[in-house]
């Protein structure tokens, strides 16, 4: 029997397993970018069917005129709850008029707005908003819009600017009529003063539009401006505000809808005066 020679082991070449392992790295990497652009797509979709399904509830509720203003009496009598909880006065005729003012703000009806969420929505469904929103709306409005003795406070500069802003307007019309665009021009600068003290409310950014929430309440304080129980004073801006304001901008998150013709466009000069009439009116008191 012969001697018979040990078979040598193979001995791997280098550049074919530095091959081998690049392939398999570029593989991995490969497959992680196809499982990442997925969950991307699918988090999309799942995005994008959320605000379809929103709309389509807010576009058929829209058309229903009856359901919105139940809808509203809820969210106003809700709003009233909690208002009284926080000790603001509900039987005034201030609480009253803003609390009618918001119910006859949908007289006309509704209407659906597409752009009324900007990330997805935050509440599993429109009772668990217009219940959690709306205390948050009431204790925020305490907050930045119902004045206090300390003249440095929040909600004391806001009430204040915005009558101090109506009064004086108002003053300097004396007898002589004004224009709609005149008038506008005032509700462009109260809304303007509303819409940057709610944006700090807990609930609010994030999900509306903060232009098109100011056109909302442009238009919306526009049909009230000559009333000066609403916005004559520091204290009468900050009940306007909890009863007639509060519960329009809970319906219009809650619901995605707003009183019909709120999100019409204002004229340009108009709105750009408002704004610098408010911000001097802000600036005056401190801000």
């Amino acid at each position: 029997m012969g001697f018979k020679m040990p078979k040598m082991p193979k001995i791997p070449n280098p550049i074919d397993e530095a091959t081998k392992l690049a392939n398999a790295t570029k593989k991995a990497a490969d497959d992680a970018a196809k499982a990442t652009k997925k969950a991307a797509d699918d988090a999309a979709k799942a995005t994008k069917k959320a605000a379809d399904d929103a709309y389509n509830y807010s576009s058929n509720l829209a058309k229903d005129t009856a359901v919105v203003a139940k809808s509203v009496s809820l969210t106003i009598a809700n709003n009233s709850e909690n208002a009284a909880k926080v000790g603001i006065d509900i039987t005034s005729d201030g609480f009253k008029q803003g609390s009618a003012f918001a119910q006859d703000a949908y007289k006309e009806g509704a209407e659906a707005v597409v752009t009324a969420a900007e990330d997805a929505y935050a509440w599993a469904d429109a009772n668990a908003c217009r219940i959690g929103l709306n205390m948050a709306l009431t204790i925020g409005i305490v907050a930045y819009f119902m004045p206090k003795p300390a003249p440095g406070d929040p909600g004391t500069i806001n009430s204040t600017a915005a009558s101090m802003t109506w009064v004086a307007w108002f003053a300097s019309q004396g007898a002589k009529a004004t224009t709609a665009a005149e008038t506008m021009a005032l509700s462009c600068a109260i809304a303007y003063i509303i819409n940057e003290g709610i944006f700090m409310i807990p609930g609010v950014k994030g999900q509306v539009n903060k232009q098109l929430m100011f056109k909302c309440l442009s238009n919306s304080v526009n049909t009230t401006i000559s009333n000066p129980v609403l916005w004559g004073t520091p204290a009468g801006v900050g009940v306007a505000v909890s009863a007639g304001i509060s519960p329009i901008i809970a319906t219009l998150i809650c619901e995605g809808v707003l009183p019909k013709g709120a999100s019409k466009g204002i004229d340009t000069k108009a709105a750009d005066r408002g704004i610098k009439m408010a911000q001097d009116a802000l600036g005056a008191v401190g801000l």
